[in-house]
């Protein structure tokens, strides 16, 4: 019964236990046709006594907390005799009743009954108020717990992100070297591709989420800094048939897996080959598929799998166990990355 809102239901509850002890009284022991008389000395009693308890509760957590049985009785006590007094204003305005009359006949009527169910109704807020406190410290201990594991996790998040970014800043930036040697007009274009993408990828790789859309655009500028390198030794096709521009997606989820898919797919092969992003929607979740027509995996998966791996221990990490990524052949030839998120 310590906050304001908490007295409030304690006060309500205890006008509907008021009621019904009117009504228990009026029938049983007065047997006069004296109900609202009744109601209403049971309501000013029985409210004075909830709130004085309330107040000697409060007193006692914050300054007698070796006191709280004399609080609790005080306040018992105190209610008793405002209810009483309240009651005496009411008689007296609508009976005319004087104090020695009222004294004699219907004050010692209100301190008994007051203290006979004053007591297990005080008793019965007691105990409420404290299995109330016991569920709001376990709930803030839940919500302590998890704020710490989600922490961790964000923590994990980032460092997973950081390990990503200069993965891919450090491949672009040698594939520019190697590309200064065989032709410095294509290696000037990239290098100025490959600014306009930092700079329209900084903030968003900063981010928690990103829209898909934006991904895939990355995406896409990504592929064509690398087709500036690898010519006609690179077709890419990104295909978003989910109608969803605006869907919540962690950055640089995609990017990897195309990157994969280049240096360990398309690269090794003489001709090289295309890359398809396809991405739609189903009933639940949102399926992604980054798709390369080129050697595979198998010699290289070692070194593909710390990429990959990352991917996977963010999308862990943020979904739980209702995202996941898979890795299956794609038939006739090379490799088929599936990104699976809840809707």
């Amino acid at each position: 019964m310590g906050s304001k809102r908490e007295l409030g239901k304690s006060m309500a509850i205890t006008a509907v236990f008021n009621t019904v002890i009117a009504g228990v009284l009026t029938y049983t022991v007065i047997r006069e046709e004296r109900y609202w008389d009744v109601f209403l000395i049971s309501q000013f009693t029985g409210l004075s006594i909830c709130f004085f308890v309330n107040k000697g509760i409060r007193l006692s957590d914050k300054r007698l907390k070796r006191w709280m049985g004399a609080c609790i009785v005080g306040g018992i006590g105190t209610g008793v005799m405002v209810g009483a007094g309240l009651g005496w204003g009411y008689l007296s305005f609508k009976y005319g009743i004087e104090v020695p009359y009222y004294y004699r006949n219907v004050f010692s009527n209100i301190a008994v009954f007051g203290f006979i169910f004053g007591i297990p109704i005080t008793y019965f807020f007691f105990t409420r108020e404290k299995l109330l406190e016991s569920e709001k410290k376990i709930q803030n201990e839940k919500i302590k717990r998890l704020t710490m594991e989600k922490e961790a996790a964000m923590t994990t998040l980032r460092l997973l992100q950081a390990q990503i970014e200069p993965h891919f800043l450090f491949n672009t930036l040698s594939n520019v070297i190697m590309l200064m040697d065989m032709d410095a007009d294509k290696a000037k274009k990239m290098l100025i591709d490959v600014n306009e993408y930092l700079r329209i990828s900084l903030d968003r790789t900063r981010q928690e989420m990103v829209t898909l859309a934006q991904e895939l655009d990355l995406v896409r500028r990504y592929l064509d800094i690398f087709k500036v390198r690898m010519g006609k030794r690179l077709a890419y096709t990104i295909d978003d048939r989910t109608g969803l521009p605006e869907f919540r997606f962690p950055p640089l989820v995609i990017q990897p897996l195309v990157e994969n898919a280049i240096q360990y797919g398309l690269e090794p092969e003489v001709e090289g080959g295309r890359i398809i992003v396809a991405c739609r929607a189903e009933e639940n979740e949102v399926i992604i598929e980054v798709s390369d027509t080129g050697c595979g995996l198998d010699e290289n998966a070692d070194r593909a799998g710390i990429g990959i791996d990352n991917v996977s221990r963010r999308l862990s990490g943020i979904y739980g166990s209702r995202a996941g990524l898979t890795l299956t052949p794609n038939r006739p030839q090379g490799l088929k990355a599936v990104i699976k998120v809840p809707k």
